[in-house]
């Protein structure tokens, strides 16, 4: 998402757009990676020296929220997140929890949704696990 319908989507959620939010997005919009909160934090406070953590997880959780940004999940490391929210394929390396986004266009992203009993599902994501490449090798 581009920074102009990045700022009229902040708004639109009735969240306030600041110089800090706005770093925080562009730090997580300029990557391929996904970032943890604290890699980000890390990239922001050299903008924004007066920024803290909690301001970053904050941010990152109201994005979230909003639909702004993906938080992806792996059960075994701390939340990482995607400014990608188009439905897509992530992979997550068990060994040196690298996450990359996978392409298959045969893959059907549109999963028929289970018998629910009652449970409210606001999002969802298909998280592969395994090894990459360089960690296979170093088997």
């Amino acid at each position: 998402m581009m920074e102009k319908d990045f700022i009229t989507t902040l708004r639109e959620h009735g969240l306030q757009v600041t110089y800090q939010r706005l770093a925080i997005y562009q730090a997580l919009f300029h990557t391929k990676e996904h970032p943890s909160a604290e890699s980000i934090y890390q990239q922001v406070r050299k903008r924004f020296p007066m920024i803290s953590l909690g301001t970053v997880y904050k941010t990152l959780e109201r994005f979230s929220e909003a639909g702004l940004i993906q938080k992806v999940s792996p059960m075994t490391e701390v939340a990482r997140y995607d400014a990608d929210v188009t439905p897509h394929l992530h992979f997550v390396c068990l060994h040196c929890q690298m996450i990359k986004d996978l392409e298959d266009p045969a893959f059907d992203m549109n999963i028929p949704m289970p018998n629910t009993n009652g449970f409210q599902i606001v999002r969802r994501q298909v998280l592969f696990q395994g090894y990459c490449p360089n960690c296979r090798k170093r088997q």
